[in-house]
Formats: C-alpha cells, sequence, structure tokens
C-alpha cells in the first residue's frame, strides 16, 4: 500500500467536533470545555439547515483536509448530501462562520497546535514503515488477494480522544489522531493504523457484495479488528486472544452501541472463520447476521 501523509488543523478541528457530538471521552478537559461551545453551535446550525448531524460531521471530518477554506467545504458537503442549491447563501455563511468559531476556539486555548500537527508526523511514518507493510502483507494471507487497497491517505489529527480515527471508504482516506505514545503496550499506534487501512478496500464487490452498504461501515470495523490481531500475532507484534480483543474494541474507540455479547461473537466467528477456511464474502455475510442491528 502506497500512503500519502498530511496533518490537517481544519480536519482536527471538525473531527473534534464530530467526537464530541458522538459523547467520546475528550482527554483534555480544558480543550472540551472550549469547544463545547462552538461544536453545539455547529451541530444546532446543522440541524437548522437540514443536514442529518450524525453523518454530515464524519462528512466535514473526510472533505475538511481538501477544503481548508471553510466556506467551500460546506458548500461541498451540501452538494453531497442535500444536493447543489438546497442551502441558501445565508445558511452556507452562518455554517462557514460556525466553523470559523470551532477553529478560533481551538488555537486561542492551544495556540501551537499547527506546529504540534507537523511534529507529529515523522515518527509515526517512521514507526509505520517499520512493522506496517509486514503486517498488511500478514492481513492479505489470512484473507485473498487484493483484500488490501492499493493506496490510501492518512490524515494526521490531534489526539483529542487519546486514540481514535476513522476510515473514509469512498475518498480512500483515513483519520487518524496523531499519538506519540502507545496508550496500551500490547497494542501499539501502528495495529490501530493498520485496522483502519485494512477496511478501505471492503467497498469493492468482490469483498462485500452480500452485504448492505448501509451497514458496510460497521460491519467493517468489526471485522477487520480480529483479522488485524491475527495478522499482528503472526509477525509477532501483539497477542491475539479474547482479552487483547476487548481491549482494542475499548481502546480503539468502536461503536459504543455493541451489545455485551458482541466480542464473544466477534471472537467465535474468527475463530470458525480461520479454521473452515470460508470465502471472505461468506464469512462477512454470516458475521453481518451474527451482530444483527
Amino acid at each position: 500500500m502506497q500512503l500519502r501523509w498530511k496533518a490537517s488543523f481544519s480536519a482536527s478541528c471538525l473531527h473534534a467536533a464530530a467526537s464530541m457530538s458522538e459523547s467520546l471521552p475528550v482527554v483534555d478537559s480544558a480543550i472540551a470545555a472550549a469547544l463545547y461551545p462552538p461544536t453545539e453551535a455547529l451541530t444546532g446550525e446543522l440541524q437548522a439547515c437540514g443536514f442529518a448531524v450524525e453523518s454530515t460531521l464524519p462528512l466535514l471530518v473526510e472533505l475538511a483536509a481538501d477544503y481548508e477554506n471553510n466556506r467551500e467545504l460546506i458548500e461541498m458537503a451540501a452538494r453531497r448530501t442535500l444536493g447543489v442549491g438546497a442551502i441558501n447563501e445565508a445558511g452556507i455563511s452562518r455554517l462557514a462562520g460556525c466553523v470559523a468559531d470551532l477553529k478560533a476556539a481551538w488555537l486561542r486555548k492551544q495556540p501551537s497546535l499547527v506546529e504540534e500537527l507537523a511534529v507529529r508526523g515523522r515518527p509515526l511514518r517512521e514507526q509505520w514503515e517499520a512493522r506496517g507493510p509486514g503486517l498488511l502483507h500478514a492481513m492479505t494471507k489470512l484473507t485473498v488477494e487484493n483484500f488490501i487497497a492499493p493506496s490510501a491517505e492518512v490524515v494526521l489529527v490531534s489526539p483529542l480522544v487519546g486514540g481514535h480515527g476513522r476510515t473514509h471508504l469512498l475518498s480512500n482516506r483515513v483519520t487518524f489522531e496523531a499519538l506519540l505514545a502507545n496508550p496500551h503496550p500490547g497494542l501499539p499506534e501502528t495495529l490501530r493504523l493498520g485496522w483502519l487501512l485494512a477496511q478501505l478496500n471492503l467497498d469493492v464487490p468482490v469483498l462485500s457484495e452480500p452485504v448492505s452498504q448501509l451497514r458496510l461501515p460497521r460491519l467493517a470495523s468489526l471485522a477487520t479488528l480480529p483479522l488485524t490481531l491475527a495478522a499482528a500475532e503472526s509477525v509477532e507484534l501483539a497477542t491475539f486472544d479474547k482479552s487483547t480483543l476487548l481491549q482494542a474494541i475499548k481502546l480503539w474507540h468502536l461503536p459504543p452501541t455493541l451489545p455485551d455479547e458482541a466480542p464473544q461473537k466477534l471472537f467465535d466467528w474468527w475463530q470458525t472463520y480461520d479454521s473452515s477456511k470460508t470465502r471472505w464474502p461468506v464469512a462477512m455475510m454470516a458475521l453481518d447476521r451474527m451482530m444483527g442491528d
């Protein structure tokens, strides 16, 4: 996989708003207090303009690395979701102002944020280049040829949540909180990045055709979790057992709506897949049925 790396202040701010709207814990309470009012204002204005907040904020995160201009960012998000002309000029201006207020609030609290993001990139790239390609190769051996996308973009954002990331299937991009230390010694950050990258090709029909596109992002995050840990064990990066699986679910912020029995189901699903050598699309369909709604 050929990776392109970039750090984005704009994506950091929208990632912060999305994370806070999803009730994820913010590591720095002072930053959380500063960002809460502009985040509330942004979500309120999105609702007033007819956007679905739960899907629009992640889309803004996805687009922000390409559109640092706030007005262009809002216009593109509107075209992608509501259609051309669905929002009037006044609404676009208000939303762009909300994004500007969010950025200003963070810079007032942390003026060196942009410089810090630039510094964080180099060690993360070095860690990835040392172990990441081997991890992805091990994933391919456990699945099918062409499981891993040939290229992707990694957008580094500030570690607001202390280890979170997002996959953006349509743009072949991941948003990755740039941590410089591993939150857990048994789960290095290289694994978290590998897990996110492994999801990017799962919208290819040959890998996921039986699965509803509406459920695919959630299912992709689940299916690639035991895959990542199994591959990591094969290259001596981690141990794959139920304890490590539970720790990854917690640290990597998988959907909070997962039922209590989900980790056991996920572990059992992988054991069945690995022992039976079921075709990957069939295994995805089986996991979809196991997890239900």
